[in-house]
């Protein structure tokens, strides 16, 4: 196998210059099947892959100073000095998770060039022989509160028609069990049992299945909606159009995230997001007295640290656990 060709180590190696380096293209004889950030993306899921793809594309526009299609850059060609200098770089532009993130999917490419002899074990070795970046960010997102899903209820309770039945529905769904947007249009009409309100969450994050519950009215918000639904299989969630016919297919994700932007608006909220209705649903269940390793399984994350990054209770609840200390005056 020829010598990859050596990057201009001289533009990479101090982590104050810039991180331009020499444009070396994958040899255009080189198929996508021995092509290691190709392979390692189609390692994933769907969900994960376009975040890692995102996360390469970020890596390569830090390295080059331009935008670039991650499957054109030459990883192999990556060394020791060259990866410690990037994860310096990248610490300086982004918060210590995002870093975290993107050198994962980093290692996760060298890796496959060691699989595809690209790279020698030495070499495997040393390049990822990368510190993952400590320190603490604030936490993303935000709760809504109380009266902010009063009104985004409302909104939907005040549209009739069968957009409205099917959006009061969705937010049931996302705030009363904490779905990710990409499981609510997962969802079938076989997976939800009106007998005991529950809904079977089939390949969540990593791929894990698991049956979750919604409370009494948010049963009955998701019931409404497959009385005008219908009861034909198939996607429990439907397109609806101006007209108020549905359409017999799966929404997208991204659908998700455009109706619950319109019905936000539609109620004055300032912005939230999806998964801040599931942040939401966590911090509300712990507020309520729920045990954290309950509200772990509900959201199906891996570890109770995970849902415990999920609360957003803030000073409030750091007060309210203060006054559980009682000093034993007379």
């Amino acid at each position: 196998m020829p010598e990859p060709e050596k990057l201009d180590t001289e533009t990479i190696v101090p982590a104050s210059a810039t991180m331009e380096l020499v444009r070396v293209e994958l040899p255009p004889s080189l198929p996508l099947d021995q092509n290691p950030a190709a392979i390692y993306l189609a390692s994933l899921r769907p969900v994960g892959r376009r975040g890692m793809r995102r996360a390469l594309t970020a890596i390569v526009e830090t390295i080059k100073g331009e935008s670039s299609d991650p499957l054109d850059f030459p990883w192999h060609t990556l060394r020791f000095q060259h990866t410690q200098a990037l994860r310096a770089k990248l610490a300086e532009r982004y918060r210590p998770a995002t870093v975290n993130h993107m050198l994962s999917a980093l290692r996760g490419v060298l890796s496959q060039a060691e699989n595809l002899g690209l790279i020698s074990a030495d070499d495997f070795r040393r390049t990822t022989k990368i510190k993952s970046i400590r320190g603490e960010s604030l936490p993303k997102g935000r709760a809504l509160i109380p009266t902010e899903l009063t009104l985004l209820v409302r909104v939907c309770q005040k549209d009739n028609s069968p957009k409205g039945i099917r959006d009061l529905a969705m937010v049931a769904v996302l705030y009363g069990a904490g779905l990710r947007r990409s499981e609510v249009v997962k969802l079938d009409l076989k997976d939800f049992d009106l007998k005991d309100n529950s809904l079977k969450v089939r390949s969540g994050k990593g791929g894990k299945d698991r049956v979750t519950y919604l409370g009494q009215r948010s049963g009955e918000a998701l019931g409404e909606w497959i009385k005008a639904r219908g009861e034909e299989v198939g996607p429990l969630f439907l397109p609806v159009t101006k007209t108020g016919k549905l359409l017999r297919r799966r929404l997208s994700d991204q659908a998700v995230l455009w109706i619950l932007a319109q019905r936000g608006k539609e109620a004055g909220l300032e912005h939230f997001s999806p998964h801040d209705m599931r942040r939401t649903f966590i911090s509300d269940l712990l507020d309520a007295g729920a045990d954290i390793a309950t509200v772990q399984k509900l959201a199906g994350h891996a570890s109770v640290t995970t849902t415990a990054r999920y609360d957003r209770r803030g000073e409030v609840a750091k007060q309210k656990a203060a006054e559980l200390i009682k000093l034993p005056f007379d």
